[in-house]
């Protein structure tokens, strides 16, 4: 079972879908949602002076206002380890542009490049 997860994402329509989505599926405990990438690093840096639980998996919109999901990877790239390691990073997004796919491959943190919307299929 996945302990943690955070969702980050502008949209609050596709956060509510995407949430019941994840909710439904039973590998799934606590489901934060962001709606922007500036205040889920802010959650990641708390973690070690909070003791709040880590995510294990992060499911990253690219196409956001003020810091975009590309701009969050950046900042998440020089976050400590100790929040770093161990975590599943899964860009969630419209964008079918072969560049970001691309992109997204080439960064050692990110583990996957997933079409939205989210299914409980792809959740499989």
């Amino acid at each position: 079972m996945v302990e943690t997860v955070l969702l980050i994402d502008d949209d609050k329509a596709t956060q509510y879908v995407h949430k019941r989505i994840i909710t439904k599926h039973n590998k799934f405990k606590n489901i934060l949602t962001f709606l922007s990438g500036s205040i889920a690093l802010d959650y990641l840096k708390s973690i070690n002076v909070n003791f709040t639980k880590k995510p294990q998996l992060i499911f990253l919109d690219l196409n956001m206002p003020g810091m975009n999901g590309w701009e969050f990877i950046e900042q998440y790239n020089g976050l400590c380890n100790s929040i770093t390691r161990g975590n599943k990073l899964i860009i969630l997004s419209t964008s079918n542009d072969p560049i970001d796919i691309s992109r997204s491959r080439e960064i050692d943190n990110v583990n996957d490049f997933i079409s939205k919307p989210l299914s409980i299929a792809i959740l499989d």
